[in-house]
């Protein structure tokens, strides 16, 4: 079995997200390993939509950090303690597989909406990320 030293924890704040971080907290103790946390903030507004908006979403610069302070308080919230703290823009699918990439992660856990349809034919961040990640991927479905 594989000694998992370094678990990614993406996050889009969602409840299958709080399930993902319970099973990465568990895998993290269990393995003694570095959890790494990551929210992809995945809108950046055109320049000329920003002039309408609200000055706390208008640049790219405040929305990353506008996330930041989103992302301590839903670590705090959700007990992950001590770790690191990645926030990226762009896409979500190669931020994810980027940063697992770079940081040599062994293991990325995610939640999974379980979506059916449509949503499914289009295909999910999860999916995408378990054709294209170099190490293992666990898709942790929400509870109903």
């Amino acid at each position: 079995m594989n000694s998992y030293k370094q678990i990614l924890l993406p996050t889009d704040f969602s409840k299958p997200s709080e399930y993902a971080a319970q099973r990465a907290v568990n895998l993290a103790n269990c393995y003694d390993s570095q959890l790494i946390v990551i929210h992809v903030v995945d809108y950046v507004p055109p320049g000329y939509a920003a002039a309408c908006l609200p000055r706390s979403l208008a640049s790219e610069g405040a929305l990353v950090d506008r996330a930041r302070d989103h992302l301590n308080k839903w670590i705090e919230d959700n007990g992950l303690g001590d770790c690191q703290q990645v926030v990226k823009a762009g896409s979500p699918k190669s931020e994810i597989v980027s940063v697992a990439h770079d940081t040599a992660v062994d293991l990325i856990v995610m939640g999974t909406h379980g979506e059916k349809g449509l949503a499914r034919l289009l295909g999910s961040t999860t999916q995408a990320v378990m054709h294209d990640a170099e190490c293992d991927v666990l898709a942790v479905r929400a509870k109903s």
